[in-house]
């Protein structure tokens, strides 16, 4: 079932949740919708990163293009990427690249169902060669693919589609930033991290999902989590953004990765001066290990955070408790441990 009892959640402004996301079974949300966007591959062109010489090579990435497409209107962008021995096709399509994934139908259903406005998404891959390789090799490519998003990647894709990109610049991509999310799973999360952490100007929404930064060293977030943390607190605060960015920290109770996104997620919420409720939340699914089902689920709350269909739909605090358990949820997206903060419990803000 896709909601849970311990996972920060999408509510709108007026204290109350849609009618639509209350009401509809999560599971529909799993099936194919009427109105299917579709799947496009674009192969650009890059470099190995890794190497001096950067010898050049081209890269795939799937694109998602929302049902009703019109070149003559505007989309935001999301780019997820896979973890460790994943492929670019893997989140669309599946690894046989042959099938629709539950992810694509939760496009399709937030979009036709109302909870988000259209939008493209991307899934590219930080291996320069698209296959599953070793550990050492994946990491040392994930370390830089911050040059090639930049770079190559959103260039290549949002010159090609309607977005908000005006010029394949530095300077277009900057001036797009606010219509563009970057997340990822696992290794992905890492990456993502490492974006944030290497070309943080460039996207305004952040989704790492079960990773850490690794600044500090290997799995720092699990290790050295304040460090990581101050780390993260002075780049942002070393940033003409550091007041118009969004983090929403996704992991499961019985995931693998959990210290590593625990830890640093504990660390980051406590220098409330630079990650608080307007830029920063973190949410848990309870139950959920290291796989997709976990994916799906954080991609199906973040996703009507970062591109509410309106003004009126648009997330702005927690205020739900869980049918299944009865616990509440606290406002601005975060996780209250140990019972504190402010929670809506029976339609009634209560302070604990």
């Amino acid at each position: 079932m896709l909601m849970t009892s311990m996972l920060g959640y999408a509510a709108c402004s007026s204290d109350s949740v849609s009618k639509e996301a209350a009401d509809v079974s999560p599971s529909e949300f799993f099936q194919a919708a009427t109105q299917q966007g579709t799947i496009e591959l674009v192969e650009y062109d890059s470099k190995d990163y890794t190497q001096s010489s950067r010898p050049a090579t081209k890269k795939p990435a799937y694109v998602y293009v929302p049902y009703g497409y019109d070149p003559s209107k505007q989309y935001d962008v999301i780019y997820l990427l896979h973890g460790w021995t994943g492929v670019a096709e893997e989140y669309f399509l599946g690894r046989s690249g042959n099938r629709r994934t539950a992810l694509v139908n939760i496009f399709d259903n937030l979009i036709q169902r109302g909870l988000c406005r259209p939008f493209i998404a991307v899934s590219p891959t930080w291996d320069k060669d698209n296959r599953s390789k070793g550990w050492g090799e994946s990491t040392r490519e994930a370390a830089v693919f911050s040059q090639e998003y930049v770079n190559d990647l959103i260039p290549a894709v949002e010159t090609r589609y309607s977005t908000y990109l005006a010029e394949a610049t530095p300077e277009g991509i900057l001036a797009s930033r606010a219509h563009r999310a970057i997340g990822g799973f696992s290794l992905g999360s890492i990456t993502t991290w490492y974006i944030f952490e290497q070309a943080f100007p460039y996207s305004r929404m952040y989704l790492p999902m079960s990773g850490d930064n690794w600044s500090q060293g290997m799995y720092g977030g699990a290790y050295y989590p304040d460090e990581t943390a101050k780390f993260l607190a002075d780049l942002v605060n070393a940033s003409p953004y550091k007041n118009d960015f969004y983090v929403w920290y996704a992991v499961g109770t019985e995931d693998v990765r959990i210290d590593q996104t625990h830890n640093q997620a504990m660390a980051m919420a406590k220098l409330t001066d630079t990650f608080n409720s307007s830029n920063f939340s973190y949410h848990m699914k309870e139950g959920s290990h290291h796989d997709f089902n976990a994916v799906w689920e954080f991609c199906y709350h973040a996703l009507q955070f970062f591109f509410p269909a309106n003004e009126a739909s648009a997330i702005r605090s927690v205020n739900r408790k869980s049918a299944a358990t009865g616990r509440a949820y606290t406002l601005g997206g975060m996780l209250a441990f140990g019972g504190r903060g402010i929670q809506i419990i029976d339609g009634k803000k209560i302070v604990k």
